[in-house]
């Protein structure tokens, strides 16, 4: 269920709303907020699942169970916001081509580093690169295709396409093929102009190869999970680049970016008997100085890895650290 507190409005759609409002005037007075029979919702969908990465109510499932047509335009956004969908289409791809997802599975998939942008549009781009781009453009290419089109702290060519795509600032209009909300597996697709995403891709290429020796640096070299004095190397990415793991970076030095932001708490929990259930804070439980819980998950975060969640009293008390009796 979609169960925000959504004000029942005279006038105007999602985007109106999110602007600057008049004050002034009795118009854009509201009163009262919808019931819970108005708000967007499905239950038990013919998918067999439900997700949802910060995108509207729409895509909650697949095929398309909740229709924006049959709700006020206010609600919520008409489609996906560009370019965050390539990471609820990653979401989504994941989600309907496996029938039958195990604990472990979910996991692994809770972790993706899988880019959907690449996916989509490198079968464009390679192609395009070694008909119109020059010798480095050609090995950059090179170095795509031999890239596993994942944000891994191993995955050579994720740099240098994760750059490239910052570099284009795509949008809607970037594509020969826009965004479809009845097809967001395959849509949006292709370049408007291939001429600009290869000059792009050798302007990028000279940079990386500047910067740190080489087009295939690992994204684990560039990329960093950093806390006190625990450095380590980094997976994931940004949810533009369809990475479903996401983490956000803010340059250092050298060309090296740290981890800010992005996963926080993750929790796996299967209602089996007894219930399993895992979880992971990567930046820990404490924030004081000179606790051991202000980066002793970092580890587990670089593995792509959850900690057990102790519910039992006996698994408790076995883990205590310290206890007061008052």
């Amino acid at each position: 269920m979609f169960n925000g507190d959504v004000p029942v409005r005279s006038q105007g759609d999602f985007k109106y709303w999110q602007g600057i409002i008049p004050g002034d005037t009795s118009k854009t007075l509201w009163t009262k907020i919808h019931p819970y029979e108005d708000l967007p919702r499905v239950i038990d969908p013919k998918s067999g699942w439900l997700q949802n990465t910060n995108d509207p109510p729409w895509t909650t499932t697949f095929p398309i169970a909740i229709k924006a047509d049959n709700y006020p335009p206010y609600m919520a956004p008409a489609s996906l916001r560009f370019p965050g969908n390539f990471r609820t289409e990653r979401s989504i791809r994941m989600l309907s081509e496996d029938d039958l997802i195990s604990f472990d599975e979910m996991v692994r998939y809770k972790f993706s580093t899988r880019m959907e942008l690449a996916d989509r549009i490198l079968d464009d781009l390679i192609p395009a690169t070694r008909k119109l781009g020059g010798e480095l453009a050609r090995r950059s290419a090179d170095v795509l295709l031999a890239w596993d089109r994942q944000a891994n702290a191993d995955s050579r060519g994720a740099v240098l396409f994760a750059f490239w795509a910052k570099q284009m600032h795509l949008d809607d209009k970037s594509f020969s093929k826009s965004w479809s909300q009845d097809f967001p597996r395959t849509t949006p697709d292709g370049f408007v102009d291939p001429k600009s995403a290869v000059a792009t891709l050798e302007a990028v290429a000279v940079k990386v190869e500047k910067t740190y020796g080489k087009l295939d640096i690992a994204w684990g070299d560039v990329f960093r999970l950093h806390i006190n004095n625990t450095d380590l190397p980094a997976n994931g990415g940004g949810g533009s680049l369809g990475i479903f793991h996401v983490v956000d970076y803010a340059p250092v030095d050298g060309g090296r970016f740290q981890a800010v932001k992005g996963d926080s708490f993750v929790a796996a929990i299967e209602f089996s008997q007894p219930v399993k259930a895992m979880a992971l804070i990567g930046y820990g439980n404490a924030t004081q100085p000179g606790s051991p819980h202000t980066e002793d998950q970092l580890q587990l975060f670089a593995n792509k890895q959850l900690r057990p969640v102790w519910r039992e009293r006996r698994d408790i008390r076995a883990h205590l650290e310290e206890r007061k009796v008052f």
